[in-house]
């Protein structure tokens, strides 16, 4: 078949591949009648050399000024031999940011609401820091940023009016926050709804918008119940959310040992990409918003979304996703997936693996010994706040080839790695499920066995020494280490909770600028290390 056949075959439309799924047994697919689908894999061929045209097409159209995203989909083995008895495979679709200057001008600007606990236990000392940090993030911030300040104890109440931040605007922002003092109870359910509400509020948002929430203590005014809490963060959030304005994601502050850390962590999760930060001590203030900070103000693209489906010529062959390593996934039609990432900060990467059953083409075409199949079409949309666009789709086809034979492909290291941290992200997950019903050593035996399988497969696949593997053995060592304790408690469920998020998210909510995370990039350590040098100017 020639090129232009095999363009005038396949007329690529949106409904190409939504479609049932027919359900199709080994005979169903190994019969030779005519029912069976005879030109399923030159068909599928076809498929994947027109989207990769376009692709091509797409990618050149883009580069003509330099891609903010950067987008690849591949199989963990690219060759599965028909009788490797080997019956599915994982599929990684992989983002890179590129990297943003650190002039300002780069960025896209940004409305924050902070709102600050100032109830009785924020102490002369706690407050002091706090006042300094947020004098700190108000020199970040240009005159096309607006910034808002709200304090909470009994009741939220607003300091500072959002307002754009001239040098006039800063002052008097500088005036209050000095003025700021300590008073009543916590009321955190009171401090969300605010922020909410004043960030839903702006007519003509800015591209980047988030909440940064500090606390010391537990909620002991309004609604006090995490569960209830958790659910009205959400509620608040998408209230008065118009759906052409940006998302608004919530950071939030532990201070000390008081905070309900888990509620917090909740609370954030309920967001597109919100992060909760374990300030464990005054040295950690600074650094812990600045890293946050920094991956404000390095928002490169929100709203990025992956659509994933098999293409129908590979589902006639038995191919189907059976499952989507990702929180934020939904079924959207019969076979096809949606994942929703949110936003991605400069130099981020973000790695979705799936699985899918492998396709298994009819008896006629076994002759062929290489035959290559697209098990996966992948595609890509976000709104680019660098260039003021909206990207996509962008199609990317992931094509295993399916031999007559036992072949078996060595793994791809890049998608081998990141199957990796998923299985390391779950096997945590269930230790912490384990630990809370009281089962410790069912909990640690999870996490032993994994750690021997875990340390085998990076060694075959040469990347015991690769940096995410490390902090991965280190992540899952360490939380055997706590679950060695004499008992499982709220430290220990927040610790293993948060390493959980930092892996499935791929992002990094350390607050010690020592500690090294492989998901920090430039710009957060950047205003990471910056906000804890002003810290040591401002004593």
């Amino acid at each position: 078949m020639s090129l232009e056949q095999k363009q005038l075959t396949f007329d690529i439309t949106k409904d190409h591949h939504i479609s049932k799924r027919p359900k199709l047994n080994e005979d169903d697919l190994l019969e030779d009648d005519d029912d069976a689908p005879d030109n399923a894999v030159d068909a599928a061929v076809d498929f994947a050399l027109q989207m990769m045209a376009r692709d091509q097409r797409s990618y050149s159209h883009q580069n003509k000024r330099e891609s903010t995203i950067t987008f690849s989909v591949a199989p963990h083995r690219d060759t599965i031999g028909l009788k490797s008895n080997q019956f599915v495979s994982q599929i990684c679709a992989s983002l890179q940011a590129g990297e943003l200057s650190h002039e300002a001008y780069t960025r896209a600007p940004i409305d924050i609401v902070v709102a600050l606990d100032v109830s009785g236990s924020m102490r002369v000392e706690k407050l002091d820091l706090c006042k300094n940090t947020l004098k700190l993030l108000l020199k970040e911030l240009h005159h096309d940023d607006r910034f808002c300040l709200i304090s909470f104890s009994d009741e939220a109440k607003i300091e500072v009016p959002m307002l754009k931040v001239n040098e006039d605007q800063k002052r008097v922002a500088l005036n209050i926050i000095e003025h700021l003092s300590v008073r009543g109870r916590t009321n955190i359910a009171s401090a969300i709804s605010l922020a909410a509400q004043i960030a839903n509020s702006v007519q003509q948002p800015n591209k980047v918008r988030s909440v940064f929430l500090l606390t010391d203590g537990q909620a002991n005014v309004g609604p006090t119940e995490a569960k209830d809490l958790v659910e009205l963060t959400g509620i608040f959030v998408e209230a008065g959310h118009k759906p052409t304005s940006p998302p608004i994601s919530l950071h939030t502050f532990g201070y000390g040992t008081e905070p309900d850390h888990k509620l917090l962590l909740d609370m954030a999760k309920t967001t597109s990409g919100g992060c909760f930060y374990p300030v464990k001590d005054n040295s950690q203030v600074f650094s812990a918003f600045g890293d946050a900070v920094g991956g404000i103000l390095s928002v490169v693209a929100h709203n990025v979304c992956l659509t994933i489906s098999v293409p129908v010529e590979a589902a006639r062959c038995g191919s189907e996703i059976i499952a989507v390593h990702h929180e934020n996934k939904r079924e959207i039609a019969d076979g096809v997936w949606q994942v929703y990432i949110g936003d991605v900060y400069a130099e981020e990467t973000r790695d979705i693996i799936f699985e899918v059953t492998l396709a298994s083409p009819s008896r006629s075409f076994l002759q062929d010994s290489t035959p290559a199949i697209p098990h996966a079409l992948v595609e890509l949309t976000y709104i680019d706040t660098i260039h003021h666009t909206r990207v996509g789709p962008v199609s990317s086809v992931a094509v295993i080839k399916r031999p007559n034979s036992q072949t078996l492909a060595w793994p791809n290291r890049d998608v081998a790695i990141q199957w990796l941290r998923v299985r390391t992200a779950n096997c945590i997950a269930q230790a912490e499920i384990f630990a809370k019903q009281g089962e410790l050593d069912k909990a640690k035996k999870e996490l032993e066995d994994w750690i021997e399988e875990f340390t085998r497969e990076s060694f075959e696949i040469g990347a015991a020494k690769e940096p995410l593997i490390e902090q991965l053995r280190m992540d899952l060592t360490e939380s055997l280490d706590l679950l060695k304790g004499d008992a499982y408690n709220a430290y220990v469920e927040n610790d293993l909770g948060v390493r959980v998020r930092t892996h499935m998210s791929q992002r990094c909510s350390e607050p010690f600028t020592g500690k090294r995370n492989v998901y920090r990039t430039g710009q957060k350590r950047f205003r990471a290390q910056a906000f804890h040098k002003g810290s040591a100017l401002s004593k």
